[in-house]
């Protein structure tokens, strides 16, 4: 848990929360007026980023994830809810950085195996994401949290396990060579 704020101990982690906010924020705005719920939860393909950073930056990730969800809030969904935005997508990449170490002991290969893994990691983070978000919005009576709940898992899990995918399939070697992987 210590490596959470360890973050801001390195010059070269810091880099990385900015690069993933700016790149999350960046991802998410464009889709803002795409709502699916007014005021509170959009269409988000950009929803990749925090489980697809989390897996390749770690805790960098995490915190870029949840600042940057939070930046796209300022460009017209900024609530009391977004408090549970900030948690709740912090906990989307935290957790699929996790799972992924904890379940690929091996060398990266991305077989047909370790996708299933990735899209198994996908689903499970974007769970503890709505189950954060929902419950959040449902205590300070915002929205129905089953509700926000369901559009946000689906959402998601969808987004983050397809377009997640590919993207790891495309980036991972190269981010690799270039020595960006955050290992534990």
């Amino acid at each position: 848990m210590k490596e959470i704020f360890n973050v801001f101990n390195s010059t070269k982690q810091i880099v990385m929360v900015a690069i993933t906010a700016a790149i999350y924020a960046g991802m998410l705005i464009p889709f803002k007026p795409i709502q699916i719920i007014p005021g509170l939860t959009e269409l988000r393909p950009g929803s990749v980023i925090p489980v697809l950073f989390g897996v390749l930056f770690g805790p960098a990730a995490a915190w870029g994830s949840a600042i940057g969800n939070l930046i796209a809030d300022f460009f017209g969904m900024l609530t009391l809810g977004s408090i549970f935005g900030f948690i709740g997508n912090f906990f989307f990449s935290y957790v699929a950085y996790k799972l992924w170490n904890i379940l690929i002991k091996t060398e990266v290969i991305l077989d047909v195996k370790q996708i299933g893994i990735f899209i198994f990691i996908s689903i499970i983070s974007s769970f503890v994401c709505a189950v954060i978000i929902g419950a959040g919005v449902e205590v300070i009576k915002l929205a129905p949290g089953m509700a926000i709940f369901l559009i946000i898992f689906i959402n998601n899990s969808v987004m983050s396990s397809i377009l997640g995918s590919i993207l790891l399939k495309l980036l991972y070697k190269r981010i690799e060579k270039m020595g960006l992987i955050y290992k534990e």
